[in-house]
């Protein structure tokens, strides 16, 4: 496996959207699960294993004030056993917003755990953007419901842009890739259909996929040649800031 660099890493970024505010639920919480997520999110490993063998009717993926599962709330505090625990819960929900939130800690144990789970099976989670996933999908939660991450980051943007070889070589092995932005005038149906999101969405995607692939760990982990692979996209990039404004000093 890949070792980390040598020297001090770079302070990492951490996406924080709406949703991270305080709020209001809809409904409050039972004493129970009030306990059930204090004890994930302090690590309590034999009271969380105690109550999900006693009490099979304890919802696990209830939600506290701040709209974050027991799920989320583990990993944000990196409870390794009390993940474990959870991970094995039929029905979860959240699981891709606890991969994005353990790899913005650089975890790599409990990045592991979480991709061991039967979602990530096929590979797909790991490559579609979280805005691509069904409405009905509870896989990645955003805007009020907790999460600190945008729509167009997935979990290889994110682990290259906290420049974090280890993970970005565990995510590549495990199939993820960026989608390579098409040409900015591309007429393809999907770019027709992406026209009609804001043009701000439009200019992040792309902005944060190419962050991804000139990222030095995305660069020499997925290329045969980094330092040609690196060079054609320097050209690329040069190319789009005559066309695109926002892309004159990346």
């Amino acid at each position: 496996m890949m070792l980390r660099q040598l020297g001090a890493k770079p302070q990492r970024q951490v996406f924080r959207g709406a949703g991270y505010l305080y709020h209001a639920q809809s409904s409050s919480l039972s004493t129970t699960e009030e306990l059930s997520l204090d004890a994930a999110e302090y690590g309590n490993a034999p009271e969380v294993r105690r109550m999900l063998e006693e009490l099979p009717e304890l919802d696990v993926n209830c939600v506290n004030y701040m709209g974050q599962n027991a799920l989320q709330l583990a990993v944000a505090n990196e409870h390794f056993e009390v993940t474990k625990l959870l991970l094995r819960q039929k029905d979860l929900s959240r699981i891709g917003d606890a991969l994005l939130l353990a790899i913005s800690k650089g975890n790599i144990r409990i990045v592991d755990a979480i991709l061991s789970h039967q979602a990530f099976g096929d590979g797909e989670r790991l490559t579609n953007r979280p805005s691509q996933a069904d409405t009905h999908d509870d896989f990645f939660v955003y805007d009020e419901d907790g999460t600190r991450f945008s729509q167009d980051i997935t979990p290889i943007i994110l682990a290259s842009q906290c420049h974090d070889y280890e993970i970005v070589h565990i995510l590549l092995m495990k199939g993820a890739h960026v989608e390579r932005p098409h040409d900015y005038f591309c007429q393809c149906r999907t770019c027709s259909v992406s026209r009609g999101v804001t043009h701000s969405a439009i200019r992040n995607s792309r902005i944060n996929a190419y962050k991804c692939l000139a990222s030095p760990a995305y660069l020499s982990l997925s290329n045969e040649d980094p330092v040609m692979a690196a060079l054609e996209l320097s050209n690329e990039l040069a190319a789009l800031a005559n066309i695109e404004k926002e892309f004159k000093g990346t």
